[in-house]
């Protein structure tokens, strides 16, 4: 066991993208009943990783940035989520499990902004629209102004976190973990 803790498995691509595809689902279909799971997957990921330390800080920034940005589109009645004026936990479980892409499965549109604007304007807002249809979150708008509005902010949003993901916090998280 000691030779996989740190052994950068978490890393691989594909074990990344299909670790956060098994996240999102748990989410959708599970919701407030998949946070043992999320948190278990979170875990295995820190636990894999070469530099744990430093990807924490990665996730509780990203994470919380996103958490953050849903908590707003929240309070303004984008969304809903039942009778809360909050969004549920679940969700900001699920910015650490999409946080946790960023530096993995996502690299590839670091360095490639306006790409990463386009795709993720596209399939950031199209993600929202298949979590309503079904039925995690309702839209306070109609559904092509929810998209198009979510289609904006994901084209901020994106590129921030790949960018925010990227940068070295301090020289202890990047020699040291």
């Amino acid at each position: 066991m000691k030779y996989l803790i740190r052994s950068g498995h978490s890393q691989h691509f594909w074990v990344n993208l299909g670790g956060f595809q098994l996240c999102w689902w748990c989410a959708i279909l599970l919701a407030d009943s998949s946070l043992m799971i999320l948190a278990t997957l979170l875990i295995l990921h820190l636990l894999f990783h070469r530099h744990p330390v430093h990807e924490t800080v990665v996730l509780l920034s990203c994470g919380l940035t996103g958490f953050a940005v849903d908590l707003l589109l929240t309070a303004t009645g984008v969304f809903r989520f039942g009778i809360s004026a909050f969004p549920p936990l679940w969700l900001l479980f699920l910015w650490f499990c999409f946080s946790a892409t960023l530096r993995q499965s996502m690299t590839y549109f670091r360095g490639r902004w306006v790409l990463a604007a386009i795709c993720g304007g596209i399939f950031g807002s199209l993600t929202y629209i298949a979590a309503g249809s079904f039925g995690v979150v309702a839209f306070g708008l109609p559904l092509i102004q929810t998209f198009l509005l979510l289609m904006l902010v994901w084209m901020v949003l994106f590129p921030l976190l790949l960018w925010l993901s990227g940068q070295q916090f301090s020289e202890q998280f990047s020699d040291a973990t």
